[in-house]
């Protein structure tokens, strides 16, 4: 998978001074290392465009550090899974928030050099959005197993393998 460009990072606004500009290159590269293939719906937003939409004042987005994107070939929920099983892989994970009322998993980082993280290290943070609040959430074992099986490195399997029958 190759690294998105910065205009799909920076399609919600263009950031200015040096900081969102470094961040934006450090999620650059984290995006770069996902092996699956996905749509970046949001990005980079200006604190303006991110009050606009109701995005939280706090949101990693302003800062560069955060990315709300459409899988492909696996639901929200399969690829919060697959983080989670890789979670050790990507210690910069600050927050995995997948919705069950939008089309998209947002994935903040909070990888050293950064600059503007909500804390000083990454919190880890995996979360469902229930539409109203966003509980703690961890996949059931069977989840696990599934998505391990489906998508070994985060590419989707022939479905004739998956079923046994190529």
């Amino acid at each position: 998978m190759q690294k998105p460009t910065l205009e799909a990072l920076t399609a919600k606004g263009k950031p200015s001074g040096t900081t969102p500009l470094a961040n934006l290159e450090l999620l650059r590269k984290f995006l770069g290392t996902l092996p699956f293939e996905y749509i970046i719906t949001s990005g980079y937003r200006t604190p303006g465009h991110n009050s606009s939409i109701g995005g939280s004042s706090t949101s990693q987005h302003m800062t560069g550090l955060a990315v709300d994107l459409v899988p492909h070939r696996m639901t929200n929920r399969e690829l919060a899974t697959w983080l989670w099983i890789h979670k050790r892989r990507y210690p910069e994970l600050d927050q995995v928030i997948w919705y069950q009322n939008k089309g998209h998993v947002h994935i903040g980082i909070c990888p050293k050099r950064a600059s503007g993280c909500m804390t000083n290290a990454p919190r880890a943070q995996f979360l469902v959005s229930t539409g109203s609040s966003y509980p703690s959430w961890q996949p059931s074992e069977a989840e696990i197993q599934s998505v391990a099986r489906r998508f070994p490195q985060g590419k989707p399997l022939p479905w004739g393998w998956i079923l046994g029958t190529g």
